[in-house]
């Protein structure tokens, strides 16, 4: 994702604009993967059902449960990835794979062969759902970024407070100006404030 340096010189409007087409060339890739990984677990629990080896309820239960546990991993994790977040999700998408396969055949009779791999397909549903919704987020946040804070008095007030504070950032901000962005970015905005983060510590 893009990161503003405010060592550097400005962006001008065309280059924020490329940036902002890279990110939704690469937003709409994700979605292409996302719905072609969807189409093939989804083909999957299809051929389990029309089979005849997975009831109606079995097929509803294991796509709840799989889709839960992937929103909530996409959206919970932090935004850089340690050991133990990799391990939690290893651990979470194989938990999900043995509740899917006990629900399925202790509390719904299914046979053991259809929950098995309809418990493999909800851990494959999990582990690529976290995947592609972290990388989605990461670039509807860098999308949004890219915005301008044109309308947003509080976001202005702030950059110019931030701007009052420290001539770097005021130097910026005239430099922007002179590439005819008389308006800074949220991402900016967002840099100008860890850059006042680290000062202050």
């Amino acid at each position: 994702m893009y990161s503003f340096d405010l060592q550097n010189e400005p962006p001008t409007t065309r280059e924020l604009e490329t940036i902002a087409d890279e990110l939704k060339s690469r937003r709409r890739q994700l979605v292409k993967k996302s719905c072609i990984a969807d189409g093939i677990h989804g083909l999957i629990l299809l051929i389990l059902y029309f089979g005849d080896f997975l009831s109606g309820g079995a097929l509803v239960v294991t796509l709840i449960l799989s889709l839960i546990v992937a929103v909530v991993l996409a959206t919970a994790t932090r935004e850089k990835l340690y050991l133990s977040d990799l391990l939690a999700i290893a651990v979470t998408s194989v938990g999900t794979v043995g509740g899917v396969v006990a629900i399925l055949t202790v509390g719904m009779s299914q046979p053991l062969g259809a929950a098995t791999v309809a418990g493999l397909t909800a851990g494959s549903i999990v582990v690529s759902g976290t995947r592609l919704g972290r990388e989605l987020k990461k670039v509807m946040v860098a999308i949004e970024e890219l915005k301008p804070v044109l309308a947003d008095d509080e976001a202005c007030q702030a950059v110019q407070l931030l701007c009052q504070c420290y001539p770097e950032l005021q130097q910026y901000r005239q430099q922007a100006a002179q590439n005819l962005r008389p308006h800074l970015t949220y991402g900016e905005l967002a840099a100008m404030q860890r850059w006042h983060d680290r000062h202050q510590n």
